[in-house]
């Protein structure tokens, strides 16, 4: 698959997505005037469209209902977020500033638009070490280009590196921010083509999966092109998070991990029943992974799990009933899931000061220890309120090691992770506990 980046940006530099008329309802009526399109990183990430509208001069700004790119015959829905009145020889005119909102937004085609390939430029990856690999030379000097090739039952995509990867990793561990890092390729395995909705399914699939992977929320900039090559389909987003490292069960120097759980990701996401739980689960998972406060991880990550036991317990297995479920300890319900699916009760060797409370306080597993630390911050009147503090970092890595857990197990996944719960190198990583 040739691929070729559609977009060329440094570290935090401002992206140029397009040129268009803007027509903007000003006051109640329409106006005319050029307007860029750029995805802007300071001093936080955001798309904006800038115009200027002519022979208008406000004190104050007057009501601006909408705006509409006319060359791409697409609303944009969103609202001002600057404005500044201009008087000067030329006249007097307003510059505007336009914020879409949600995102992503369909900036060139439509869910019916027809195309037979998706660029997708990824935000703020991991420096994944992957097989078989290519070389570009670049000013006398041939980096490696590091490729995935993750196969679904549906789709083909080439995951890969860019030759400024490698600078723009280390301009981010300097400095922080944003950039492109990565870029991939997606097709159907049987080369037909596809229209703008199911670009946006597939994308959307990608995007849990390698925030999933990475612990943290994946973006793209993605552009479709039709058997001609012509660009036909843009899908604009923005990052919501800076760079940071995270930890996850995935690790960087073991590509195969990606290859190996993709396929059954894909199938879990494609049923029906299980796309809004996976994608409440993978939502929770990220804002536990990330939260400066570990003891709402704690509470995150044990929603999460409860979610998916329930999903798999009373939809899917028909285990218990949902009246059931809902009487069962907070406990029990992770007890019925991690059971069902050959996960470890036992409280980890390497987690001394939840076995020492474990002894103390007669836990006997580990989601019994998990619900009793988790019972002590959401209840006020627990009656150990407070004993827990030398548990509390141990008790965050437990949560979010059983749940990424669960979700690799759902997905038939066989291979190995990396785990959280000890000190370790990049690159150390040991079978899931189920194989």
């Amino acid at each position: 698959m040739d691929i070729i980046p559609c977009y060329d940006s440094g570290p935090n530099e401002t992206i140029h997505l397009a040129s268009d008329i803007a027509v903007v309802r000003w006051d109640g009526e329409d106006c005319e005037s050029p307007a860029d399109v750029l995805l802007v990183f300071q001093p936080t990430a955001r798309l904006t469209i800038e115009t200027k509208i002519q022979d208008k001069f406000y004190l104050t700004l007057p009501p601006v209902d909408a705006l509409k790119l006319k060359e791409r015959d697409i609303d944009v829905p969103g609202f001002v977020t600057g404005w500044a009145p201009m008087l000067d020889g030329s006249g007097s005119s307003m510059n505007l500033t336009w914020g879409p909102s949600p995102t992503p937004i369909t900036g060139l085609g439509s869910d019916s638009t027809e195309m037979e390939t998706i660029i997708f430029h990824i935000f703020n990856f991991l420096d994944v070490i992957g097989t078989p690999r290519s070389t570009e030379e670049i000013d006398n000097h041939p980096p490696g280009i590091q490729h995935i090739n993750l196969e679904s039952k549906e789709w083909k995509v080439d995951l890969r590196s860019l030759s400024s990867t490698k600078d723009v990793l280390s301009a981010l561990n300097g400095q922080g921010g944003y950039g492109i890092t990565h870029i991939g390729g997606v097709r159907k395995r049987d080369g037909s083509s596809f229209p703008g909705a199911a670009a946006n399914e597939v994308l959307l699939c990608l995007h849990l999966f390698l925030s999933f992977a990475k612990g943290g929320r994946c973006e793209f900039l993605s552009v479709g092109f039709n058997s001609h090559g012509n660009r036909v389909w843009e899908s604009w987003d923005a990052p919501s998070e800076r760079w940071q490292s995270q930890l996850s069960w995935f690790d960087a120097h073991h590509a195969e991990q990606l290859v190996g759980l993709f396929p059954g990701f894909c199938d879990r996401l494609a049923d029906d029943n299980w796309e809004e739980a996976i994608r409440e689960a993978i939502y929770w998972y990220i804002l536990s992974n990330r939260t400066p406060g570990i003891d709402g991880g704690i509470i995150l990550s044990q929603a999460a799990i409860e979610r998916l036991s329930f999903e798999y317990s009373v939809n899917d297995k028909r285990l218990i009933d949902k009246e059931g479920f809902v009487k069962l300890r907070a406990s029990d319900r992770m007890r019925l899931i991690f059971s069902s699916l050959n996960i470890p009760l036992e409280i980890p060797d390497m987690l001394p000061v939840t076995q020492q409370l474990a002894s103390k306080f007669g836990w006997v597993d580990a989601p019994h220890a998990l619900t009793e630390v988790r019972n002590s911050f959401v209840h006020p009147v627990h009656r150990r309120r407070g004993q827990f503090k030398g548990a509390t970092p141990e008790i965050w890595k437990l949560g979010l090691q059983y749940l990424e857990w669960v979700i690799l197990r759902l997905c038939k996944y066989e291979g190995t992770y990396g785990n959280r719960l000890k000190v370790r190198w990049t690159g150390e990583v040991e079978d899931v506990p189920w194989n």
